[in-house]
């Protein structure tokens, strides 16, 4: 499965704070906390179906499209009119 950056909530276990993120930091938070690869797929597509997890000291849930967050990176739209701009360059 390829794993797209989302955005995702977080924050610390036991805290009432959280922090808006991504995805792609997320995973390489998990990863130096010593998470595999099949791990992180796992994480991920439960995100995907909207559960929270709850998984090295971290509580992750992914925020929904609909909600405007400044500063997290979303999926970049490109027109068919960039892309042949692209392809031609």
């Amino acid at each position: 499965m390829l794993m797209k950056n989302i955005p995702i909530r977080a924050s610390i276990e036991g805290q009432t704070s959280m922090v808006d993120t991504d995805w792609l930091a997320i995973m390489a938070t998990l990863k130096k906390r010593g998470i595999e690869q099949e791990e992180l797929q796992l994480i991920y597509s439960q995100l995907m179906a909207y559960l929270r997890i709850t998984t090295r000291g971290l509580t992750l849930s992914k925020i929904p499209q609909s909600t405007s967050i400044a500063g997290i990176t979303r999926e970049p739209k490109v027109s068919s009119r960039d892309y042949i701009g692209m392809v031609g360059a």
